[in-house]
């Protein structure tokens, strides 16, 4: 639908009945992509771009390199006027957490200690981050501020 609507896609499920996933994508089958696939992280394709993000408590399955890529993703489309979809599963976790990422990236929110708040206050009131994504985030935008 969204494609169809001239949209470009960012989609953070990595498996699920009935969408199209990083799973339906890739090919692969069972409890998770082989490590060894070449696009175990993330396959990106001209209109979209399938993340193998697992929303869970551990940040060891959220990746500079797939985060990167999706941010450069968003980038480079919204710079040339695409508008571009971001989803998961409930549009809680993920898929928001990846919309933070881009603000916190590109300076559209401040780096703060605030700055989930911020972001579930003034732009996605449902957001529900779960502890993996709040603790990359932590991590690569805030931990600076929380040492201090």
């Amino acid at each position: 639908m969204a494609v169809s609507q001239g949209m470009k896609i960012v989609c953070a499920l990595n498996r699920a009945n009935g969408f199209v996933t990083h799973q339906s994508q890739v090919g692969w089958s069972g409890r998770g992509c082989n490590k060894d696939n070449p696009y175990y992280l993330y396959k990106e394709e001209d209109d979209a771009i399938y993340l193998n993000m697992i929303d869970g408590d551990d940040p060891k399955y959220v990746n500079d390199e797939m985060i990167d890529a999706a941010l450069d993703f968003i980038k480079r489309h919204l710079d040339n006027d695409m508008p571009v979809f971001v989803y998961c599963s409930l549009a809680e976790s993920r898929s928001p957490s990846i919309v933070l990422m881009y603000m916190l990236e590109h300076g559209h929110i401040e780096a703060t200690n605030n700055a989930l708040r911020e972001f579930k206050d003034k732009f996605y009131a449902n957001y529900q981050p779960k502890r993996g994504n709040v603790e990359y985030i932590v991590k690569r935008w805030l931990g600076k501020l929380i040492k201090e």
